[in-house]
């Protein structure tokens, strides 16, 4: 009886995660909230059902009553997360909440499965990770100041990078963070937000050449610091969100074009310049060849994701511990072994939608500060998903880069969170912006009726 409940749940699992992906798509055809609404509904549904068949799958595989604590800590912190924002901000955007639920259960069933007490940790790491959310969308939207801080959103974001050069911590070949009190804390997630901030301050005024080339010499400042850390992840996202905002705010395909052609000049350099770039490269062109050295990692990985077929082998029955970090840069290839490549697939597609729906909403903002900044966290969260997907499946070489909101790692979660609550509170200012263009209108027909009336 238990063999064929837990085969059941596993197809159950894959097909509802289907659901769920179409069911954000499908939302994208509104543009009213409240005709989302019973969309929402399915996609909470769909959550409760895919936590308890996974507990219910885990306790049966272990036998061990004490997993069920843990999906009760899970449904809490989600839960806090969906019925908190409902109550304080109505009119934000609950596709992206839902969407970011769904991603952090996944992470946390991911962890449990690999390593408990690294789940525990991403359970808290979450929970302070909502309230910081929170924060940050009340600030962005009382404190307008946040616009005209330009300069020290640079300095700052400069000055985090230095700091890990100074005293950070070598991890895989690059300096990427460093240690206060044993809290680790990763600079470079948190310089991704700060740099929205800083483009989006200087082309809100004006987007002619001269700001292009102060956008771009603070873009090249942190690139050099970054590539001084060997940080090359963090170095390539900063650069393909200068190019994306800056491209939204003059259209003119000449700093694209030309930003593709320095990218390239900058990958090659890359390439010369440090030895883990060409270990990695030679180990995505040939992994079999180096498989017990430079290689074994990525092999690995494609063994898990080529294992688990479409539905998975099912959770604690694959082998996700072979994989070097595997609950950092490769937990894609964990949750496809294990939930299968159609969840996985339909994992990819809640991010996609969330890329989506950002975009649909700047596209809808008169604001130009908001829009960028909302350009920048959407091209941010899909590209650094392409890297670790694409690093992961052999589709590109490894860049170290962790898997938005499903990756274990306090820091990335952390700012990711912090992006989304600066995300809601763009679109509270674009619900103030139609009421004032109602109020607007209103006056205008007023005022006609009372020309006419004259």
């Amino acid at each position: 009886m238990k063999l064929y409940i837990v085969e059941i749940s596993k197809y159950v699992i894959a097909i509802l995660s289907c659901f769920y992906a179409l069911c954000g798509f499908i939302s994208l055809k509104f543009k009213s909230e409240k005709k989302r609404t019973p969309l929402y509904a399915i996609q909470i549904i769909i959550q409760v059902i895919i936590l308890v068949l996974s507990f219910i799958t885990i306790v049966l595989r272990t036998g061990d009553l004490k997993y069920i604590f843990y999906g009760i800590g899970i449904a809490l912190i989600l839960s806090t997360l969906l019925l908190l924002f409902s109550a304080f901000f109505p009119e934000g955007n609950r596709l992206i909440i839902n969407n970011a639920a769904f991603l952090i259960m996944t992470s946390i069933i991911m962890l449990i499965r690999i390593d408990s007490d690294k789940a525990i940790r991403q359970m808290i790491i979450a929970g302070v990770s909502i309230v910081a959310m929170f924060i940050a969308c009340e600030i962005v939207y009382k404190l307008p100041v946040l616009t005209d801080l330009t300069w020290l959103y640079a300095a700052l974001g400069a000055g985090l990078l230095l700091v890990v050069i100074l005293c950070g911590s070598v991890t895989n070949g690059s300096y990427i963070s460093f240690t206060v009190f044993g809290v680790t804390f990763q600079p470079s997630e948190l310089v991704k937000l700060i740099f929205i901030f800083f483009l989006s301050c200087v082309l809100c005024r004006a987007a002619t050449f001269k700001e292009a080339m102060i956008t771009f010499g603070v873009a090249i400042l942190y690139i050099l610091i970054l590539m001084m850390s060997r940080d090359l992840g963090a170095s390539a996202i900063l650069f393909i969100i200068y190019l994306a905002v800056l491209f939204v705010a003059t259209m003119n395909p000449v700093y694209l074009f030309g930003g593709i052609g320095i990218g390239m000049v900058g990958s090659i350099m890359g390439f010369i310049l440090f030895r883990h770039v060409r270990v990695r490269v030679q180990a995505w062109l040939d992994p079999w060849s180096t498989i017990e050295s430079t290689g074994y990692q990525l092999t690995q990985s494609l063994f898990g994701i080529s294992s688990g077929g479409w539905f998975g082998l099912g959770l604690f029955k694959g082998n996700p511990q072979t994989i070097p970090y595997v609950e950092d840069d490769f937990i894609f290839s964990a949750i496809a072994e294990e939930f299968g490549i159609i969840y996985s697939i339909s994992m990819i597609l809640v991010i996609v939608s969330m890329f989506l729906m950002i975009l649909f909403e700047a596209s809808r903002l008169r604001d130009r500060w908001s829009r960028y900044v909302d350009c920048g966290i959407a091209v941010w969260l899909i590209f650094q998903t392409f890297l670790t997907v694409g690093g992961g499946s052999k589709f590109i070489p490894l860049t170290g880069v962790t898997l938005p909101l499903v990756s274990y790692g306090g820091t990335s979660l952390m700012v990711t969170m912090l992006s989304i609550g600066v995300y809601e509170a763009t679109c509270r200012i674009r619900v103030d912006e139609h009421y004032e263009a109602i109020e607007r209108y209103r006056q205008a027909r007023s005022m006609e009726a009372g020309r006419f009336e004259e």
